[in-house]
């Protein structure tokens, strides 16, 4: 009688091993799951009553913080409406050239430094403006005017420049954010003053500050030189390229023209069909160049470009942040519902006071 193989049972075993690994690690993912789910339902239940409790102390409390809010309101109003003097403001788009943006921010920040430590001498002096002009200033300002495509177009010409491997390593939005802020095409110059009829009288002496500066006029005069001589170069170019067309077309009306016929003539009149449109390729891609390097020169022929001027007359100041009757009714209901908080609060130590002294 042969002897049962007992290779079957050992399997068997290790099979039923797996098995039990396999459920007890089943157990514990559901097991954690389920523990997350009951933290996560905890957490909502614990906000949920946060919130219900929080209405129900205002309910309590409604005549209380609606009074102090009303308060609040009619004294921000009667601030902003009765008291404070009106702010205006208005603002000027600019485009600087050959890295100038960064003088515009320094003279700007000297600015809006002068006016926050009140030398006003010194800011009638940089603004060519009277004293009490100056006294009118409130704040002065300048940002980047972001626009996405401008940010597309400086990363597609900085991404030709690397390696697949640096490529994947600076994304688009890494290089967005790195970005400076003097780095873009257009800034804008934003001033808020108490005078609504400053803001006019502002923009000669910020440009002229710029165009002045000797570095960028003498970058500017060699930018031009060498912008005139391309232009220059592509029109000769040009006027070369248009002669080797004639010269091609006229080759081939001569080539259909003979007796003979048959393949010679036909590769000849491929032939140059190919050259000419070779030429064609190469005079679109100059025309292009042309195109560039005079928008260039029209961009480029101040230091700073000035897109769109200061209003002669400044707009009413906007914003919620200025609305003091809004402000004044927030401020009032958060202070006195942070005083009932704290009140209730002192009762709470109150007794456990009593119940220790107990």
């Amino acid at each position: 009688m042969t002897k049962p193989n007992p290779k079957p049972k050992k399997q068997g075993a290790q099979d039923t091993d797996e098995e039990i690994d396999l459920g007890h690690l089943f157990y514990v993912l559901g097991k954690a799951i389920s523990s997350v789910f009951a933290w996560i339902f905890n957490l909502l239940a614990r906000i949920w009553d946060l919130f219900i409790s929080l209405l129900l102390l205002i309910r309590a409390n409604f005549k209380v913080l609606a009074a102090a809010a009303l308060l609040g309101g009619l004294m921000g109003g009667i601030y902003q409406y009765g008291i404070k003097t009106k702010d205006f403001e208005s603002s000027m788009t600019v485009q600087p050239n050959f890295g100038s943006s960064v003088q515009l921010y320094k003279n700007i920040d000297l600015y809006q430094s002068l006016i926050e430590q009140e030398d006003y001498d010194r800011l009638m002096e940089s603004l060519s403006i009277s004293e009490e002009e100056a006294l009118s200033l409130k704040k002065i300002e300048v940002e980047p005017y972001e626009n996405d495509n401008q940010v597309l177009l400086a990363y597609k010409d900085f991404v030709q420049n690397l390696d697949s491997l640096t490529f994947d390593l600076v994304g688009f939005e890494e290089f967005a954010k790195a970005q400076p802020e003097e780095s873009f095409k257009y800034h804008v110059v934003t001033v808020r003053a108490i005078d609504r009829f400053v803001f006019e009288k502002l923009e000669d002496p910020i440009i002229n500050s710029i165009i002045n500066n000797r570095y960028y006029d003498k970058v500017k005069s060699n930018a031009n030189e060498n912008l005139l001589s391309k232009k220059k170069a592509l029109e000769s170019s040009l006027l070369e390229l248009d002669s080797l067309r004639s010269i091609y077309k006229k080759v081939m009306i001569a080539e259909s023209q003979k007796e003979n016929s048959g393949t010679n003539i036909y590769l000849a009149e491929l032939n140059a069909s190919n050259k000419e449109v070779m030429v064609f390729d190469k005079y679109l891609s100059l025309n292009e160049d042309l195109f560039e390097v005079n928008n260039r020169l029209t961009e480029e022929r101040e230091v700073i470009n000035v897109v769109s001027s200061f209003n002669s007359v400044g707009m009413n100041a906007k914003g919620w942040y200025r609305n003091y009757a809004i402000l004044g009714f927030v401020v009032g209901f958060a202070l006195v519902f942070l005083w009932i908080q704290i009140v209730r609060i002192n009762r709470f130590l109150q007794k456990v006071e009593e119940s220790r002294q107990s």
